[in-house]
């Protein structure tokens, strides 16, 4: 917890005053002995006042570290970041949990995440629209919403550009994530399979990172590099560690967000962070350690086909149709706009149709080049698009036989699409109840729990402040 950081500075300054030279150390020949820089140390200052130095450091020390510790975060004291936690710059190790919904806690038997959540604090996490993997993992990292930071959705199109398809070309990613901040102020950051994370972004990279990204690499490998991270020399150590781990995502698509898949899933999961945690107390300890586990979005049954694509092309209106839940329609003649509106509203009432601009604010999604003439959202279980070939068709088969499936990337406001914010250790406050916060606010409080400072575009407010919790 936060207050062990002030003692292991008070052992560190006792360590280095009582290992100062001694005249019976500083013979020549003596293990201890420096050579010519020990001889002048002890010409300059009498070997018997160290003893009393020590014991004067020692009694001043505590006064100095309290004062420095109000400098740094004054109000902020009492609030979720504690001020030690910026004054002795531990680390951050940010894992995210793919597909992980807000009542995971509820729906599994998970000991070493409610461990970790009786540590510090846990929360709900809105995501982004849409709340999908790619554009969701991306605010987390960079704090600013998909038309800031480009990656509008897992797939979609650019009109200059063409097709994106969870692409590791960071030329896309239009925002600095969080690695590229921390580098930028000299703390030493280790990326493991984020999104975004496996090329260099604009000449800029992280210090560690694992590429390309392999879905099959076991959780247990994740944390075997994480424990090796940190137990690199100060020097080279990490202090931003940020990890993605598959969650609940895979189980829930095929089985359904409730069934036992997904407990089992998430179970797994759960054995793996206990043996980070047991890493993490065996090693630098959480005085030194902050660990967050969050997820990109929620899950809910989803699987409703609704056939936009071909309307449209029965319709004899030329189109290019990009996404599932959140669709953009390119149209190759836009003059012919209304009479695509009109198509897809007579298809299906339920379907949300906009020009672009006149959709929700919070969506966030209106990008120059990548926003369609018209924007399509579809409610749950609805899907406008769905995998081609045998799996589209088992998909489509199972969903009319009463088969359970998963989805996501509906409005993030929705409580199914929420996911998890759990976090513990060093700079995080217990607390007792559980609020709902912005996916948008997670880079802000991992900069400040590093004292850095966040890019300049993450403007969300961070734990720390007091204003990151959402309006019930």
């Amino acid at each position: 917890m936060p207050w062990r950081a002030p003692r292991r500075k008070l052992r560190r300054v006792f360590a280095v005053v009582t290992l100062m030279p001694m005249p019976e150390l500083a013979e020549a020949g003596s293990p201890r002995s420096s050579g010519p820089v020990r001889s002048e140390l002890l010409l300059i200052f009498p070997w018997h006042l160290w003893w009393p130095l020590t014991v004067a450091l020692l009694l001043v020390w505590p006064l100095v570290s309290s004062a420095e510790a109000g400098s740094r975060l004054g109000p902020g004291e009492a609030m979720g970041v504690t001020a030690d936690a910026a004054l002795d710059r531990g680390t951050v190790i940010l894992l995210s949990w793919d597909g992980t919904r807000h009542d995971a806690l509820e729906l599994a038997t998970l000991p070493h995440l409610s461990a970790l959540a009786r540590l510090g604090m846990q929360g709900r996490l809105r995501s982004v629209m849409p709340a999908n993997t790619f554009p969701a993992h991306v605010s987390l990292a960079t704090g600013v919403l998909p038309h800031q930071h480009g990656i509008v959705d897992n797939h979609f199109f650019d009109r200059e550009r063409g097709w994106y398809h969870m692409d590791a070309d960071t030329r896309w990613l239009e925002a600095e994530p969080l690695w590229i901040t921390a580098e930028r102020q000299r703390v030493t950051s280790a990326v493991y399979f984020w999104v975004g994370s496996e090329r260099d972004w604009r000449g800029q990279r992280a210090t560690y990172r694992e590429a390309p990204f392999d879905a099959r690499r076991p959780e247990a490998a994740k944390v075997d590099q994480i424990l090796k991270w940190l137990m690199l020399p100060d020097a080279e150590r990490p202090r931003l560690i940020m990890a993605y781990w598959r969650g609940a995502d895979l189980a829930g698509h095929r089985f359904g967000p409730d069934g036992g898949r997904v407990r089992d899933a998430l179970e797994a999961q759960d054995v793996e962070l206990g043996r980070l945690m047991d890493g993490i107390e065996a090693g630098p300890g959480w005085g030194e350690v902050t660990l967050m586990v969050v997820s990109d979005h929620g899950m809910t049954p989803a699987g409703e086909f609704v056939p936009a694509a071909a309307a449209l092309a029965e319709a004899g209106i030329p189109a290019t149709l990009s996404g599932s839940t959140l669709c953009h329609l390119f149209l190759k003649d836009p003059a012919m706009v209304e009479r695509a509106a009109a198509v897809l509203r007579a298809l299906e009432p339920r379907l949300e149709v906009y020009r672009p601009g006149a959709e929700p604010d919070h969506w966030g999604i209106s990008h120059p080049q990548r926003t369609g003439d018209l924007i399509i959202a579809a409610p749950p279980p609805l899907v406008l698009r769905m995998a081609g070939g045998f799996t589209g068709w088992v998909n489509r088969t199972g969903w009319k036989l009463g088969w359970t499936f998963g989805g996501h990337g509906y409005d993030p406001t929705l409580p199914a699409m929420h996911g998890i914010w759990v976090a513990g250790g060093r700079g995080i406050e217990p607390q007792a109840s559980v609020e709902t916060y912005s996916m948008l606010s997670v880079a802000p409080t991992v900069a400040e729990l590093l004292d850095i400072e966040p890019a300049a575009a993450a403007t969300a407010p961070s734990l720390g402040s007091g204003r990151a919790a959402l309006a019930r």
